[in-house]
């Protein structure tokens, strides 16, 4: 008898054959074999995302995504910048600044804490950061309204989010390292 569960790894490949006619249309190979890493990228976190136990496989995944994404861009601006920011401190300030921002953190911390807690601590203390900064980055209008969703609508709406905050991240480091390159 085989399984009737397919393991997490099934399903990131099965993922991967359904957004197989997305990734035909991309224009080039680049894009194309950036695209194939994504999915790549997110097999460092099988095991971790495994623990997410969401209903639809696409949320971990693109979780998975993201995070590895994040991490990356945290080495960088590590590498160029000495600024650092405790977590604490940062939920700190966004209870104090941006109540219903805290809220939507504490309820996105609620979802995913099968994930965050299955997490070696360097890796959980990035994860926790990344929430608080897209939190944090977020007007209040922005965060009642996903707050106010319900849970399948959050979450999409929540990576959009943190895709746009790390884009916004990517920018603000390449314009540091032009200036410095241009100074």
């Amino acid at each position: 008898m085989g399984r009737s569960i397919p393991s997490f790894r099934q399903l990131i490949e099965i993922e991967r054959i359904v957004w197989s006619e997305y990734r035909k249309e991309l224009e080039t190979k680049n894009d194309k074999k950036m695209f194939d890493s994504l999915f790549d990228n997110t097999e460092h976190y099988i095991t971790y995302l495994s623990f997410a136990n969401r209903p639809v496989p696409i949320e971990p995944i693109m979780f998975g995504m993201i995070f590895h994404l994040y991490k990356k861009v945290v080495d960088l601006a590590n590498n160029s910048t000495n600024k650092e920011f405790g977590i604490d401190q940062e939920i700190v300030t966004l209870e104090i600044y941006k109540p219903y921002n805290t809220e939507l953190y504490d309820k996105t911390y609620e979802k995913w804490y099968g994930l965050i807690n299955s997490l070696r601590q360097d890796d959980r203390e990035r994860l926790l950061s990344m929430l608080v900064s897209c939190c944090s980055g977020m007007s209040d209008g922005a965060a009642s309204l996903i707050k106010g969703k319900d849970s399948r609508s959050i979450s999409v709406l929540f990576f959009y989010s943190l895709v746009l905050q790390n884009q916004k991240f990517l920018e603000r480091i390449k314009n540091s390292i032009e200036k410095l390159n241009s100074g």
